[in-house]
């Protein structure tokens, strides 16, 4: 199947739901707070003493929240306090950049704030280094390798495009193909062809199966994992993929979400007939970005004449 030239481009970034802008004056009583995927209350506390133990852990993100990396950078430290070595495998690096990550980190004294121009950072379309530049800094002040974590962009487009396969394959059931392909949908605010939709998913699937695969690289003292909120959540992505290939590892999804406005409280984030969210633990922020982006997607895509 052969996708439209946009596709394989919202496919790079992760991932992400897209909710309604806040009103200015909006202040939600979740913002800040913690909570297990069930429901229950929790600390930032709960979670550090978590991934201090757990073999992979899985850190969701916006990629566009200062608070979201901030959260990221402080739980690294955390378990490098507790004498952990793991690897930090990034999302936003694909395989190719690999070689870039290692020349950085043989450098006598590596500075964080470089970081992000060697690796064409920003041309390559993410958010500002600068936002990212604490999960680097926590990294590199404990000694941790750093891993690319996704496939390259011209073998996204191929799998998109349906020219090349996923190298190798741990097989959603056809209830979670379905349910991923519906959050694909409403990710991007409905306005995908609806034939564009089953290549989509296995684009992701192959996304996080690179990913999977770079941290069970890792060794022995486990990997974190950065990226985009739907690559971590339990019920399919990277959880999904390292509980199949290494059942006796421990994983630990924690997701970031943001707040919006009129959803006050943890159940209102939940969908209709669920009673959990699809992470161990949760954490509530304010949003960062107040754009509309499904106005700037439909604008992009040619139907907002």
């Amino acid at each position: 199947m052969h996708l439209p030239p946009l596709v394989p481009t919202l496919a790079l970034a992760g991932l992400i739901a897209i909710s309604p802008a806040k009103a200015d004056d909006a202040t939600s009583p979740l913002a800040g707070t913690a909570w297990t995927g069930a429901g229950e209350r929790a600390s930032f506390a709960d979670i550090e003493a978590a991934a201090r133990t757990a073999d992979f852990v899985l850190v969701g993100e916006i990629h566009t929240n200062p608070e979201h990396h901030a959260n990221q950078a402080r739980l690294i430290a955390a378990m490098a306090r507790a004498g952990r070595k793991p690897v930090v495998v990034l999302e936003m690096v694909p395989k190719s950049l690999q070689g870039a990550l290692d020349a950085f980190l043989a450098e006598e004294s590596p500075d964080a704030a470089e970081l992000g121009e060697r690796l064409d950072w920003e041309k390559r379309g993410w958010p500002d280094w600068t936002i990212y530049r604490p999960v680097a800094e926590a990294a590199l002040a404990a000694g941790l390798a750093l891993a690319a974590g996704d496939l390259d962009r011209e073998t996204i487009r191929a799998i998109g495009r349906g020219e090349a396969e996923p190298e190798e394959s741990v097989a959603y059931p056809d209830d979670t193909r379905e349910k991923l392909g519906e959050e694909i949908r409403q990710a991007h605010c409905n306005l995908m062809p609806e034939e564009a939709i089953p290549a989509m998913v296995t684009v992701q699937q192959a996304r996080d199966l690179s990913m999977a695969d770079a941290m069970l690289a890792a060794g022995d003292d486990g990997a974190v994992l950065i990226a985009g909120g739907g690559h971590t959540r339990k019920d399919w992505g990277v959880p999904f993929v390292l509980r199949a290939k290494a059942p006796d590892r421990t994983v630990l999804s924690i997701g970031q979400i943001e707040v919006a406005e009129g959803m006050t409280s943890f159940a209102d984030h939940l969908g209709e007939g669920e009673t959990s969210l699809p992470h161990d633990y949760v954490v509530f922020t304010e949003r960062s970005d107040d754009t509309d982006h499904c106005a700037e997607l439909e604008e992009r895509m040619g139907k907002g004449q």
